[in-house]
C-alpha cells in the first residue's frame, strides 16, 4: 500500500538557489520534449516515444546553449519526461491535452524517483543535500518511492510517497454502511441524519480581499508590491490548508464505516458555463455563475479521494452510484417527481406526504442504490419501519 506525507522544508540560501535551478531545468526539459513530440506528429506524422525523448536530454546537455542542464539532477530530468508522457497517455484516455508549464505559475515543483533519504528531522535531496524539515511522523516508515519538492507561497514542501507493504494494517469489519449526499448549503448529509455545514471562511476570505485591495495600491516593480503579493500567496495557501484539514478530519470520521456510498458525480460537467444566444439567452445565468463558484470551493473530488484511501486502510470500500433522481425520489414510497422538492432544504412527497430534510432523504436513496440497486426504495422503507 502506498501512503504519502507532506512536510515543510527549511533550506538555507544556497539550497534555495539549487532548488530554483532544479525547478527551472525540469520545467525546460518538460516544455522542450513536449514541443518536440507535438512538432514531430504535426509535421511528419511521427510519434516520438518516451525513451527517445529521454535520450534527447543527453543531446541537450552536449549543446552550448543548454549545457547548464548538466548541473541538474539527471533522474529528476528523466522523471519530468515520464510525467509529460503520463499527461499524453491521460489525453488519449479522454483527458485534457498536455499544457506547457509556465514559470509564472503559483506552484512550481519537480520530482525525485529515488535516492532520497530521511534521518531524524532532515531529508537528503540529490544535488541539494540535507535539508531541515518539519512534519515527519516517527511511525511513518517504509520504502520511499518518489519525492516531489514544491515551492508555493514562498514556502518549500516535500511530498513523500512511501510503500508501507509489510506493515500491519488494522482491518475493521464492523458491517456499517452509510450513504452520503454532498451539496453546497451542506457539505455532507448522511443517511443517519447527520448534517455537516461548510467550513466558515468568512474571516479568512475577508482578509484575502483586504490584501488584494492593498496590492492594487502598490507601485509596480516596488518592494512593497512584492511584499503585498507574498501576503496574498500566504493567505491563499492558509485557506487551502484549512480546507484540506477540514476534509481530512471529516473523511476520517466516515472511514470508520465498512462501506460508504456516494454519487458518481461529474464535477467538471456541473461547473460548465451555461451558454445562450442573442435570440435565446441562457436561463438563470447569474444563479449558474454562483453555483460554478460554490461547487469547487466545497472540494467534493478531494473529499472522495481522501475518503477512498482512508477506507482502504481500514479494509472498507467506497461505492459510487448513479446520481440521477436521488434528490427527487421519496425514500418511503419510491415516488419520483421534481415537485417533491420545491424547496432547497425540505422534501415533501406529493404521493404519500412523507416529509424530511431533502439532503438526508437523498442520502438514504444513495445508500439504497449502493446496497440493493436502483429499484429498492420501497424495500428500504419497509426495513426502516420494521
Amino acid at each position: 500500500m502506498l501512503k504519502a506525507v507532506k512536510v515543510r522544508l527549511y533550506p538555507n540560501s544556497g539550497q534555495r538557489q539549487i532548488i530554483a535551478s532544479q525547478i527551472g531545468a525540469v520545467r525546460y526539459v518538460y516544455n522542450r520534449t513536449l514541443a518536440l513530440r507535438m512538432n514531430a506528429y504535426k509535421r511528419f506524422g511521427k510519434k516520438v516515444g518516451k525513451f527517445d525523448l529521454i535520450k534527447h536530454i543527453t543531446k541537450l546537455k552536449s549543446r552550448d546553449k543548454t549545457s547548464w542542464l548538466k548541473e541538474a539532477d539527471s533522474q529528476a530530468l528523466q522523471q519530468s519526461v515520464a510525467n509529460m508522457d503520463k499527461a499524453y497517455q491521460h489525453f488519449f484516455k479522454g483527458g485534457g491535452y498536455p499544457k506547457f508549464k509556465s514559470r509564472h505559475h503559483p506552484r512550481q515543483s519537480y520530482q525525485y524517483p529515488q535516492r532520497v533519504k530521511i534521518e531524524g528531522n532532515k531529508v537528503f535531496l540529490p544535488k541539494v543535500g540535507w535539508v531541515r524539515c518539519k512534519g515527519l511522523r516517527k511511525e511513518f516508515v517504509g520504502k520511499i518511492k518518489t519525492v516531489t519538492v514544491s515551492y508555493e507561497a514562498y514556502q518549500y514542501h516535500a511530498s513523500i510517497l512511501v510503500d508501507i507493504e509489510g506493515q500491519e494494517v488494522v482491518i475493521d469489519h464492523n458491517s456499517k454502511a452509510v450513504g452520503i449526499d454532498v451539496g453546497v448549503s451542506l457539505v455532507v448529509a448522511d443517511s443517519n441524519g447527520k448534517k455537516v455545514r461548510p467550513l466558515d471562511l468568512v474571516r479568512e476570505l475577508s482578509k484575502l480581499r483586504t490584501r488584494a485591495q492593498q496590492l492594487s495600491r502598490k507601485k509596480r516593480n516596488s518592494n512593497n508590491r512584492a511584499k503585498a503579493k507574498a501576503k496574498i500567496a500566504r493567505q491563499n495557501l492558509h485557506i487551502a490548508n484549512m480546507r484540506k484539514d477540514f476534509l481530512h478530519k471529516l473523511s476520517r470520521q466516515y472511514s470508520e464505516n465498512q462501506t460508504v456510498v456516494v454519487e458518481d458525480l461529474k464535477i467538471k460537467n456541473m461547473t460548465k458555463a451555461t451558454k445562450g444566444t442573442v435570440e435565446r439567452p441562457a436561463k438563470n445565468v447569474s444563479a449558474k455563475r454562483g453555483l460554478n463558484r460554490s461547487i469547487p470551493q466545497q472540494s467534493w473530488g478531494m473529499f472522495f479521494e481522501f475518503l477512498e484511501y482512508k477506507l482502504k486502510e481500514r479494509g472498507g470500500g467506497l461505492v459510487k452510484v448513479d446520481p440521477r433522481y436521488t434528490s427527487q425520489t421519496c425514500n418511503k414510497c419510491g415516488h419520483v417527481s421534481k415537485d417533491n422538492r420545491k424547496m432547497q432544504a425540505k422534501f415533501v412527497c406529493t404521493a404519500c406526504g412523507h416529509t424530511a430534510n431533502a439532503d438526508v432523504n437523498a442520502a438514504k436513496n444513495i445508500l439504497a442504490r449502493g446496497i440493493h440497486g436502483n429499484n429498492a426504495y420501497h424495500q428500504t422503507s419497509q426495513d426502516d419501519v420494521a
